[in-house]
């Protein structure tokens, strides 16, 4: 009888009009510019939302009586146990969409009415994305590659999730690959294959950890390292270490801004000679929706906005919105921009960093060495008429 019913249950998730509303669902998303889709199931439905420019965006949902069958026929697709749905799963695999191969990832979790599942959009076109198009202001653009072009030094990118750290790493790490250069990265998890880099993926369950890969890392004869994240103790000093050494050593940590890294590695246990000696820059970042060029308008400044404006420096009574249009699909926003504060390791920082400093004392000294702040740089993009001035406090508040 248990193996009828499995039967029968196998014949509804490969039923052609499943496949078809499952196939349907990922060009839709796709189509849309989609990072993630969610699925989650309640009480009378099957909820979709789309992640477009990262904020979730409500569409048609399916109803109840296919909820079962689309999470399992997308379960098969990732190679997971269908029949499971008691404990999380994850699982990947390969979709054809035009001439870009897409790579998904899906995560299932137990909750009230099912299973929530989370599908993640990876298209494989957008590894070759260069610094240019981040949205750096050309001034910044050519002090971080500076930056990225010493020999040696460690190098961090901080901010929250989801901000875009690891896709300014994959565009460094474009930018400074070469014939000449071994680059060695180690990743959880790799998000995109990189050409002409090696890339290793954290395996925790096997003992692969951060801490392992990276001593294992620096006897590959490496000339640049990207460590996916600096997440303990040792993995920092490990890392220190290696930049001391000769290599150029790049990675990520999670901190509010550029000036906050530097305290974090401190309370990590890293002594400030040797932070002193190996540190070369932070940059902190953020993604904010870039406005609809094609509904973009100019308006006048409420008292509130002109005041924030003049905090920064910026004169004018003029802002931009917009108000949604067709080739926004009515959300008046449509890709993402970053907006961003590079702090780089002056003399005079260094002769601060070696006597334990406050962080106000590190913040200030940034600034007088010509930081521009994060709220800078987003209220000049707000300026530019390329992001909101709204969406800029989202971000930064």
């Amino acid at each position: 009888m248990k193996e009828i019913l499995l039967n029968k249950e196998l014949d509804v998730i490969n039923d052609q009009s499943i496949v078809a509303r499952v196939e349907a669902l990922l060009n839709d998303a796709i189509e849309h510019r989609a990072s993630d889709i969610h699925l989650e199931p309640t009480r009378d439905e099957l909820r979709v939302r789309f992640r477009i420019d990262g904020i979730l965006v409500d569409q048609k949902p399916f109803s109840i009586q296919l909820s079962a069958a689309i999470i399992a026929r997308l379960k098969i697709l990732a190679s997971l146990n269908s029949t499971e749905r008691r404990i999380p799963q994850d699982g990947k695999f390969h979709v054809q969409h035009t001439d870009n191969e897409i790579d998904v990832r899906v995560s299932t979790f137990p909750c009230l009415y099912g299973e929530k599942m989370v599908v993640r959009i990876l298209n494989r076109s957008l590894q070759t994305i260069s610094l240019e198009s981040l949205g750096f202001e050309p001034q910044m653009l050519n002090r971080f590659k500076q930056l990225l072009e010493r020999q040696s030094g460690f190098f961090l990118v901080t901010g929250p999730t989801g901000s875009g750290k690891t896709t300014t790493l994959y565009a460094a790490l474009s930018f400074l690959h070469n014939s000449e250069s071994n680059i060695v990265t180690l990743e959880d998890p790799v998000e995109y294959s990189l050409d002409g880099v090696t890339q290793a993926q954290i395996n925790i369950p096997a003992g692969f950890t951060f801490e392992k890969g990276i001593r294992s890392l620096v006897r590959q004869d490496p000339d640049i390292i990207m460590v996916g994240e600096i997440r303990d103790k040792v993995t920092a000093r490990i890392a220190v270490e290696a930049a001391l050494t000769g290599h150029l050593v790049l990675s990520t940590l999670h901190t509010a801004d550029a000036p906050s890294a530097i305290m974090r590695l401190m309370d990590m246990g890293i002594e400030p000679f040797l932070l002193n000696a190996a540190l070369s820059g932070v940059l902190a970042q953020r993604l904010v929706r870039k406005l609809c060029i094609d509904c973009r308008q100019m308006r006048r400044a409420t008292v509130e906005e002109k005041k924030l404006l003049e905090s920064v420096g910026i004169e004018g009574d003029t802002i931009y919105e917009s108000s949604g249009c067709a080739a926004c699909d009515g959300l008046g926003y449509k890709g993402r921009v970053g907006i961003f504060e590079l702090l780089e390791i002056s003399p005079a920082l260094r002769a601060l960093i070696i006597n334990n400093p406050h962080f106000d004392d590190i913040y200030n000294q940034a600034i007088a060495d010509g930081m521009q702040t994060l709220a800078q740089d987003g209220v000049h993009k707000v300026k530019e008429g390329l992001i909101s001035l709204a969406d800029l406090m989202r971000i930064l508040l």
